[in-house]
Order: C-alpha cells, then structure tokens, then sequence
C-alpha cells in the first residue's frame, strides 16, 4: 500500500487524545523526529509547556486527500 506521508503525532501517557505534532513525506524523517523529540521535548504550542510523560507515535497518511488537507497552509509547496 502506497503511503502519501507519515504523522509524527503523541499521546499523555494519561490521557486518550492523540495530537498531531509535525507532517512528514518520508518514514526516515518521521523517525529522526521521534527521536529528538523523545531527547529534547518540544514545547505544546497551546500552552507552550513542554511536553513530558508521552508516547510518540508515526501515523502514515493513506489516503490523497488527507495528504493535500494535512499540507493545505504549508508555506512551500510539498
């Protein structure tokens, strides 16, 4: 099956809600991603916290649509 880009996304190790964080075109990138994420955590861009205690996780986009909705504000063309 052919994957049009891959979510870095994490969850709170107590909650249930999963946030997507970054958008990625290759699985490799996708992975450097969670690992320095894991290293050095980012900060939450609502409460500008940095995000402790969670699970990264790499979601890949299937579908065309979804791909074109994830980069529609992106500032250069993917």
């Amino acid at each position: 099956m052919k994957h049009y880009g891959y979510k870095v996304c994490y969850k709170i190790l107590d909650g249930n809600a999963v946030k997507m964080y970054a958008v990625t075109n290759t699985y490799d990138l996708a992975v450097w991603h969670v690992r320095w994420y894991q290293r050095e955590p980012p900060d939450d861009s609502e409460t500008k916290l940095p995000i402790l205690n969670a699970k990264w996780l790499i979601i890949p986009v299937k579908t065309y649509h979804e791909y074109r909705r994830l980069w529609r504000d992106c500032p250069f063309d993917p």
